[in-house]
């Protein structure tokens, strides 16, 4: 099943909403639904005799442990495990281009976008027991206020007030951020009382959600074993079972060697696997009891230089970096599962400006000649081994990347070796994907190969790049304004262009240089059936049964 993107329908989507004034809710009592579909969650079906001993178990296979299962402690929400314990508020759908009630009952905006009115239903409980109310949705936000990762992400926010079932946000404007948040498990209520009660590192061990799954144990570097929430409801317009879901528990296995995560699935060890690598797909596409998925991450692979660093502390070898990447050439190598990207915004991200990624394009595509000439200019020589001098010093430095990400295994050193034919010394260093996040929070690196993936740029750039995020080696004064303006633009057109702005002085300095944007597969076993998957990956395990 390929899936294709159609962001432009969430443009219209922001622009209906925030610009034009009009609501996305469920039914009300004021305009009822004519025809409700699906049925409503609290009616019974065959499906509510399913008994927990009768169901298999579904175990899922991922590279990449997860940094915590709280996600308000963690900088990436590891969607295998957190959808799992925790259901967001709302959807934007399938083609992320509504907005849509799924663990509230009924979620509405008001004219001017000022307020969002999420509707709870007390039916709906935590994995305690205890009621997901609108108050502990409330208090779920206050947590995330002081713990969260990304503390701006409610800064809009002037208001929660709670009136009954109802908790409702106001905001200072309109701010379409919050858009990917609701429909996140970052914005997904977490049962705070109980962190509160165990503590932030045990919470993180085993955090309590609303989720259709609740964590049984979490043995490191092996998996995480969750057991089925017997109360489980939501309110997907777009699933047939909003109840308990048709699995009796769900382990996610933490397999980092591809190869391995390949041999599993295709022995049944593995219902599902995440992060397909290139080099498996032909294999993996021929077996007849494999199901590939594929979908465009909303990503942009990049390069950043530590700009504080010699050689890097030379714009001159910045810009000489930014034309020694050959995106076509590691497109290749990798065995096609990338697209290259010049601008900050990804074609699978909102914003994203064609117009201005074919000029980027054209102005930063590879030229290895070019890349050498400005290096000359720059006093810089080319020594006996190939590699340029400056007063007496080698153009050698550390490139770090992620060893536990296939795709930047096998790219590192199709970079090295093209920075070296430009006369770089890059020396490979290979760490896990946590400890790659320490070494840019600390600014200890000349050069790493990153990653960010959500679809709001805002979400992304202005934590790896405004002066007050932790994450930004490198930032400017204006390009903090230019920041702090963009989140609150409504006008989609406008908001895309601010953002060309922004990606055109980061530009001016060269501190990053984008690459690529990934192309992600999933597999499942055959016997799998009801998979759902949004454009953005975004999976929905209502309807999953394994037959």
């Amino acid at each position: 099943m390929k899936m294709t993107k159609k962001w432009a329908m969430l443009a219209i989507l922001m622009v209906a909403l925030l610009t034009l004034g009009l609501s996305a809710c469920g039914p009300t009592d004021a305009e009822p639904d004519p025809d409700p579909e699906p049925a409503d969650p609290s009616d019974p079906s065959d499906d509510d005799d399913e008994e927990p001993g009768e169901l298999p178990r579904l175990t899922i296979a991922v590279a990449t442990e997860a940094q915590g299962t709280d996600p308000q402690q963690v900088s990436t929400v590891m969607s295998t495990v957190h959808q799992l314990i925790f259901t967001p508020p709302m959807s934007m759908g399938l083609e992320n281009d509504e907005v849509l009630p799924w663990g509230a009952s009924q979620v509405e905006v008001s004219d001017d976008g000022l307020e969002w009115r999420f509707t709870y239903d007390p039916s709906v409980t935590f994995h305690n027991g205890k009621p997901v109310t609108a108050e502990a949705a409330k208090a779920s936000v206050e947590r995330y206020n002081v713990t969260g990762p990304y503390l701006s992400d409610y800064d809009s926010v002037v208001e929660m007030e709670v009136d009954g079932d109802v908790l409702t946000f106001r905001l200072s404007d309109p701010t379409p951020a919050l858009v990917p948040i609701f429909g996140t498990t970052y914005g997904a209520p977490v049962e705070a009382e109980a962190a509160e009660e165990m503590g932030e590192e045990m919470f993180n061990r085993e955090a309590i959600g609303s989720g259709p799954f609740s964590v049984v144990e979490w043995m490191d570097g092996s998996h995480i074993l969750m057991e089925r929430n017997e109360d489980y409801k939501d309110f997907l317009p777009f699933v047939e079972n909003n109840g308990p879901l048709h699995f009796s528990e769900v382990m996610v296995r933490f397999i980092p060697e591809a190869f391995t995560r390949v041999q599993e699935i295709r022995a049944g060890n593995v219902d599902m696997m995440l992060d397909v690598p290139g080099e498996s797909l032909d294999e993996l596409r021929e077996d007849p009891n494999i199901d590939i998925h594929e979908y465009l991450n909303s990503n942009v692979r990049h390069m950043q230089m530590n700009v504080e660093r010699f050689p890097f502390d030379d714009k001159a070898v910045r810009e000489a970096v930014a034309l020694v990447f050959d995106r076509d050439e590691i497109m290749t190598g990798v065995g096609g599962v990338i697209e290259p990207v010049y601008g900050l915004i990804g074609p699978a991200m909102l914003n994203h400006d064609p117009d201005a990624e074919t000029a980027f394009a054209a102005e930063w595509s590879h030229d290895a000649d070019g890349a050498r000439q400005i290096l000359e200019d720059a006093g810089w020589e080319e020594g006996s081994d190939g590699i340029m001098v400056k007063d007496g010093e080698r153009l050698s430095f550390t490139l770090v990347f992620a060893g536990d990400n296939a795709i930047d295994t096998r790219a590192a050193p199709i970079i090295q070796d093209q920075l070296a034919r430009a006369g770089m010394d890059a020396d490979l260093r290979e760490y896990e994907t946590a400890y790659t996040r320490e070494l840019i929070r600390d600014a200890d690196f000349d050069m790493i190969l990153r990653n960010w993936s959500w679809i709001d740029p805002g979400g992304v750039w202005y934590y790896g790049l405004h002066s007050s995020a932790s994450l930004a080696p490198w930032s400017a004064p204006d390009l903090d304004e230019m920041l702090d303006e963009v989140l609150f633009i409504a006008d989609d057109v406008e908001r895309m262009n601010a953002w060309t702005a922004i990606a055109e002085r980061v530009w001016e300095d060269v501190p990053i240089v984008p690459l690529w944007s990934d192309r992600l597969f999933t597999a499942t076993r055959s016997d799998l059936t009801g998979f759902t998957m949004s454009v953005s990956g975004t999976m929905y395990y209502n309807d999953l049964r394994k037959e």
